[in-house]
């Protein structure tokens, strides 16, 4: 199957602005350690959407005056109970992580087929994830 270019493949255009930055520079990663394949854009895509769903739930949990997160929301019986945001992040967080490593973007993933992140220490997601 013949490769494309970064600029060849375009995000799904529901994805928010900053998960559209992460389907570029996901891709261009892909192509620096030289994995990059067009059969690769429904496993990209499902990181994409797992990332930007931890990220928004994150986001949506509630901070004290502080801006510290609260953790914890008020159960049908008023008692304290974890927020349901937690649970949804953590799940997302998992199915992300799942997805890097079927795409071959951690670093043991990659120890494991024995593919170089990059040739030139170069890391196009450097600073990008978490």
């Amino acid at each position: 199957m013949p490769r494309r270019s970064p600029d060849s493949v375009t995000p799904p255009r529901d994805l928010d602005e900053t998960s559209r930055a992460l389907w570029r520079l996901t891709i261009e990663q892909l192509e620096t350690q030289g994995t990059w394949q067009v059969s690769d854009v429904p496993a990209l895509e499902r990181y994409i959407r797992a990332s930007e769903r931890a990220r928004q739930a994150r986001d949506g949990l509630p901070r004290d005056k502080d801006g510290r997160v609260v953790m914890t929301a008020k159960g049908s019986q008023h008692q304290l109970v974890q927020h349901p945001n937690i649970k949804t992040c953590r799940e997302a967080e998992r199915d992300a992580n799942d997805y890097a490593r079927e795409l071959l973007l951690t670093p043991a993933s990659r120890r494991r087929a024995q593919v170089e992140a990059g040739g030139d220490g170069d890391d196009p997601l450097a600073g990008a994830l978490g």
